[in-house]
């Protein structure tokens, strides 16, 4: 059923619709990019050996801070770039024989 559904597509529109998913793949792509460059790195848990707490003012409002914000962000952009990709090489055109 899908192939007849992409069948009724003309090969005009799949290309348009193709040069329209390779840019916003693009545009996301440098987005993950800035994003993953603007995140802190994790300290690997060295604070847990130093006795620190997650009892602090951070630890009790990590789900509105900067870093948690940007790391949500990454993932929503990552898993858009999944879905678009696989949309993209479902519709992608054909080549001409």
């Amino acid at each position: 059923m899908l192939g007849f559904l992409l069948s009724a597509i003309d090969s005009d529109a799949r290309r348009v619709v193709s040069e329209v998913m390779i840019i916003l793949m693009t545009v996301i792509s440098i987005a993950i990019i800035v994003i993953v460059m603007m995140q802190e790195g994790e300290t690997g848990g060295v604070s847990a050996i130093s006795g620190g707490s997650s009892d602090t003012f951070y630890g009790k409002n990590k789900g509105r801070s900067k870093e948690q914000i940007l790391k949500r962000l990454t993932l929503i952009l990552g898993a858009v770039m999944l879905v678009l990709s696989v949309i993209f090489f479902i519709v992608k055109p054909t080549a001409a024989a």
